[in-house]
Formats: C-alpha cells, structure tokens, sequence
C-alpha cells in the first residue's frame, strides 16, 4: 500500500519559454483619425494633455512647456548595434554561448529574433557541459520524441531536478505494510528492500509502490541487511546471519557464530563481515560461508561497519571507532572525540563520517587520525548516515532528517515532519531519499516527481 502527497508545481522550470517581447509593439495607424491641432500655449497653460474623441479609441496630445530651443542642444542617445542583424546565427549562438547563466536567462525578453537564438540546442549542450552534468543517450534514438531529442530539454530536467534539492521540493510516498518497526532499507531504481521487528524482509516495487516479495526465515528482529545482484544479506537479533539467493528468494545459508543480535552487515565477493552487540566482528567467506576471523577490540556492542577494499571500518557503543586490516585482523587507527557511543560509521577510503548518541556527525581523515569538521543541529541520537561527494545525509530519533553540505558542514535542508517516531535508516540517491522508522513506515521522498529522467546520468 503506498501513501503520497505532493508539494510542488513542476510545470515551471524557472527557465523563460517565449515571454513577451519588450521591444516588439504592436502599432496603430494614428492618421485614420485626425488629430487637432494644438492651440498654442500661454504662461497660464497647465501640464493637462490636450483631448480628442474618436470612436472607439481615446487619443491624448501632449505638450512640452520648455523652449523648443533647448531639445535641439541635448545630445543624441547613441544607438547600439544589434550583431545578431549582421552576422549568421551560428557565429551568433557561439558569442552568447559564453554568457554566464543569469544573463543568458534575459536572452529571451529583448526580442524574438534573439529569443530564437535562445534556444538554439548548441547553447544548451555547452551549459550541459560547462556544469559537467551527463547524458546517457540511448544509440537507437527512434523511441525518443523530438523533445528529447533536444539539449535544452534535458537541460529543463536536470535544472529543475537541481532547484529541487536546494529548495526541499519532494513528492512523499509512504508504504505501509510491515507489522512493527522497520530497522534498516536498501534501494535501488528499481526495489527496495526492508527488514523490520516483525522477523520478515519485504521487497518492494519502487515504481508501483507495492510489495512483490516477502521473505521469512529470522526468528527475530531483522536489524540489518545489505544486497546485491545475486544474494541479500541480513542479520537479526536471533543473533545468526542469513544469505537470500535474489533470484529465487530462497536461503542460501545460515551463519552461527555470535552471541548477541547482529547490528551490522558489509560484504563484496570475498568476504561477509558482521558486526554485533557481543562486542565482536566476525568475517565469513562470501564463497564457502565459512568462517575466517573473528576480531574483537571494542569494549562495546559494535553497531555499524563498513568495508572496503582490505580496510575496515568499525564505530561502537564504547565511544570508538577503528581503523582494521581485514587480511590480518591488525588495528590500523583508532579514532577518538565522541562523547557518547557511536551509532553508524560511512567511510569511502580517504574519509570517514560518524553519528553518535552526542547527537553530533564528525568528519575523520583517515590518514592522520584528525577530526577535521563537527555537524552539529540534531537533538537526538543520529541512527543513520550516508555520504556521497558533496552531501551527508543523516537521519535523527528527534524524527529529522537532515542534508548537510560535507565541504562546508552547512545544514542545507532539514525534513522535520515525515516520521511520527524515531528514524532508524536512511538511504539517498540524486533522485530520492528513503527512511525507515519505528512508526512502521517507509517514507519515499521524491525530487523527481513528474520529471524525465531517463536519459540523465544520475
């Protein structure tokens, strides 16, 4: 079942479409009625216009009250030169192509011959580009209209689907279908996957709102999952690990090792790591499901990892987080300045992003150890974060979702009322941003409502 609603009119792009032309006046034909003459002016004359009656029209005489003298003394208006009358459009379009964006807006109000100039579709590739945004043509174009066959079109997209993200424009979606608290999500363009208090993983189609698939087999909370093409990946608070074939949706295999519930999940094709309330962190075999290092370091309940490449990267309740080798199970680097325990780390190879129950996001450089930047602006435990180049998203049990700048550390947008409860997940993408809470809904905010985006390079 989905719920949605939706706050914004996307029909303007903030982009002018043939506005009216200040310098192209209709004319009337003044000698179809004759004007009186004016009778001359004496000291007493007023500034009142002199007043005929024509049928149908209203003409008004004006006359000056300054010597006729002075206007031959003032200086003659120099007149510009309009280049587009002298040289070919193409030399035209490739002189205007160098205005920056604002000005190149005002293009279309000074005349119809320079609004056709306007769009001309090599302009718009060039500000494509200058942008460096990205289109994924398809090489068969038949399918496509005439439209979107067109830069400026695709240019309309991408500048709306941009004014979206800076001004929180979104259509929400809810779905509601899990029978208690949903713990942690996934998505993708075309599903979403769910695990939830309930003990079932739901999958979900993104496009219909509906849920295809739902898969039992935890005898207890699903707190954690991860997928890709071939398997899903969750663990539960049965304290086992369980592997889906996606194809079937039937269970691969179950891993037995921890003690306590399993918090987290991160895997590629050599290994599964598992993270646990039981302090520890276990690494499995992504062929075989056999078990190859436990690692245990922290003084607390290990609730997120993140894996990549042969590090790893663990944040815990003990107000810690570590810097591992995976081949050897050796400690790296630890990294200190929480005050409180830590909810979720992110790391992408150079950086690491954590939330804690300080209700702070710090930003780690993982070559020195140094914190280099504190987001502050939540006013509970940040559950749940991620990043790509440009934004941190977090998510809050103050039920606020929040986009941070990571260059600046800026709080760009803060979603305060989508959730009635706690927010225990949040994933985003260029197009949407999707949490999960402990009101039992998954809330899908939208940016690209009624936009085309499938030729965009997201």
């Amino acid at each position: 079942m989905s719920q949605h609603n939706y706050n914004h009119n996307s029909s303007n792009y903030g982009i002018p479409v043939a506005p009216p032309y200040s310098l192209d006046v209709e004319m009337t034909d003044s000698t179809s009625h004759p004007q009186p003459e004016p009778k001359p002016l004496s000291k007493r004359t007023s500034h009142k216009p002199y007043k005929s009656r024509s049928p149908g029209k209203r003409v008004m005489h004006y006359q000056s009250l300054e010597p006729e003298h002075v206007w031959s003394i003032l200086p003659q208006p120099k007149k510009g030169i309009d280049f587009t009358t002298l040289l070919p459009a193409e030399l035209c379009s490739y002189i205007i192509s160098f205005l920056d964006f604002k000005t190149l807006m005002a293009i279309p109000k000074v005349s119809k011959v320079w609004a056709r100039l306007f769009y001309i579709d090599d302009i718009w590739r060039l500000q494509t580009i200058a942008r460096n945004w990205k289109l994924k043509m398809p090489e068969d174009d038949s399918d496509l209209t005439d439209e979107e066959t067109s830069w400026y079109y695709w240019y309309k997209q991408r500048y709306q689907l941009e004014s979206r993200w800076n001004m929180g424009q979104v259509a929400t979606h809810y779905l509601v279908g899990h029978l208690d608290s949903v713990y942690c999500l996934q998505f993708d363009d075309q599903k979403i996957i769910t695990g939830s208090r309930d003990r079932s993983i739901k999958i979900w189609d993104l496009q219909k709102y509906q849920c295809i698939h739902t898969l039992n087999g935890h005898q207890g909370s699903v707190l954690c999952l991860k997928y890709n093409d071939e398997v899903i990946i969750s663990g539960s608070s049965d304290h086992t690990v369980i592997v889906w074939d996606m194809k079937t949706k039937r269970m691969r295999g179950r891993l037995h090792g921890h003690a306590d519930g399993v918090s987290d999940i991160s895997f590629d094709d050599r290994y599964i790591v598992s993270s646990s309330k039981d302090t520890s962190i276990r690494i499995w075999s992504s062929r075989t499901f056999q078990p190859i290092l436990m690692i245990a370091g922290h003084h607390g309940s290990v609730n997120s990892i993140q894996l990549r490449g042969d590090f790893l990267v663990s944040a815990s309740s003990d107000k810690t987080i570590k810097l591992w080798q995976v081949s050897t199970g050796a400690l790296v680097r630890e990294f200190v300045g929480h005050q409180h325990g830590l909810a979720c780390v992110q790391y992408d190879g150079k950086r690491i992003i954590s939330g804690s129950n300080d209700h702070t996001i710090r930003v780690w450089d993982v070559e020195t150890g140094a914190c280099t930047m504190v987001l502050e602006g939540h006013r509970g435990l940040v559950r749940n974060l991620r990043f790509d180049g440009n934004k941190v998203v977090s998510a809050s049990y103050d039920r606020s979702i929040r986009v941070w700048d990571i260059n600046t550390g800026t709080c760009l947008l803060n979603f305060q009322s989508g959730h009635s409860s706690w927010i225990f997940d949040v994933h985003f993408d260029k197009k949407r941003i999707i949490s999960c809470s402990q009101d039992k809904k998954i809330l899908i905010m939208d940016f690209t409502h009624q936009l085309n985006t499938k030729c965009l390079d997201l």
